[in-house]
């Protein structure tokens, strides 16, 4: 018996899609599942420029190199929006303990949850990391 968890490669999504009425439907069905039952995606046809990738990507290793008491102060468990940094070895992936460390930012939303309101909105509030 398969779960949704179950996935044999990384979601790729065409971002393409998004910009026909007839293909948004399908773009945001994909995302959704990738988001909610996988964890991770590769976006394609994004248009962001390899300039802006590179750039990027030369940030990375200074980001993780920080000390770890720097990483420590905007761990996730001090954000009720999931943001934040995780450990090596504290996330899982398909029930079994990952062997990464990571940062999750999101853009900036405004916190706007409140009683009755579905528990994915409390996702949606500031990053840790450049507020």
């Amino acid at each position: 018996m398969t779960t949704p968890f179950d996935f044999s490669a990384i979601p790729i999504l065409d971002y393409s899609l998004l910009h026909s009425p007839a293909t948004r439907a399908e773009f945001l069905d994909q995302l959704r599942h990738a988001l909610i039952n996988v964890g991770f995606l590769y976006l394609s046809n994004h248009s962001v420029s390899q300039t802006d990738i590179d750039l990027l990507i030369s940030y990375i290793p200074k980001f993780f190199g920080l000390p770890q008491d720097v990483k420590d102060k905007i761990d996730k468990v001090h954000s009720p929006h999931f943001l934040g940094y995780s450990k090596f070895g504290t996330e899982l992936t398909k029930g079994a303990v990952d062997q990464r460390e990571q940062f999750d930012v999101a853009t900036k939303h405004i916190y706007r949850w409140k009683e009755g309101d579905p528990d994915y909105y409390r996702t949606w509030g500031p990053s840790q990391v450049g507020t």
